[in-house]
């Protein structure tokens, strides 16, 4: 088989790139693996399956969305704290984009194990000042590794250039009707940004929402 006339320079391209940025651990940075190094990767803890419409970890009374939210259904692959928070912050504000590739694996598996029936994958986005400020939109980055990995189709559906009350607001970019949608984010603490814009799609027409975040952040109630 005749081998590119590029393939060389690819090659070189690449080793330069290890060179000067080598593969590091995202929680500890120490060079090695990435995203965690093998002593990172024994204390973190992924999320047990547990409450389906929240993610919570089953057993006794807890948090779970109200009555009425516009949310089905919730997956979560990590539980926020020690190494995932520091894995996470280092790739969202710390410009180390290529980590979510491996952040993204586990909540791949989970969703795959669990076949939501979706229509398209989206993601909420993230405002335009924060992207410029960081580089890249974090929770597209994500998306992109859900959708790859599960073959299903991803699309802009979120505008995030409002403000309201000093929170993110959200509207739809496009009719949504019966649509089923996946929506993906990477923390989910109070619940009020998923609830924003998951209304918004709703208000689209979209028929079932299913959120899928890397980690859920305690038991805190959740809400808009």
């Amino acid at each position: 088989m005749p081998t590119s006339p590029n393939a060389p320079l690819a090659v070189a391209r690449e080793g330069l790139l290890t060179l000067l940025a080598p593969p590091r651990c995202l929680a500890c940075r120490r060079r090695g693996r990435t995203p965690w190094c093998t002593v990172c990767r024994s204390m973190v803890r992924e999320q047990p399956p547990g409450c389906p419409r929240c993610a919570a970890p089953r057993g006794g009374v807890h948090a779970c969305w109200p009555t009425g939210a516009p949310i089905d259904a919730t997956v979560a692959a990590f539980d926020y704290r020690g190494e995932v928070a520091a894995a996470i912050a280092t790739a969202k504000l710390s410009g180390a984009h290529a980590g979510w590739a491996g952040l993204t694996e586990a909540l791949v598996a989970r969703l795959a194990a669990l076949a939501p029936e979706v229509d398209v994958v989206t993601w909420i986005t993230t405002p335009p000042g924060r992207v410029r400020q960081r580089g890249t939109d974090h929770a597209a980055c994500i998306a992109r590794e859900v959708a790859r990995g599960l073959g299903l189709p991803i699309l802009p559906l979120l505008d995030a250039r409002t403000r309201h009350r000093g929170r993110d607001a959200y509207r739809a970019c496009h009719g949504l009707p019966a649509t089923d949608v996946l929506l993906v984010d990477d923390i989910l603490t109070t619940g009020a940004t998923a609830w924003g814009a998951a209304t918004a799609l709703r208000r689209a027409g979209a028929g079932t929402v299913h959120l899928a975040v890397l980690a859920r952040a305690g038991t805190h109630p959740l809400g808009a």
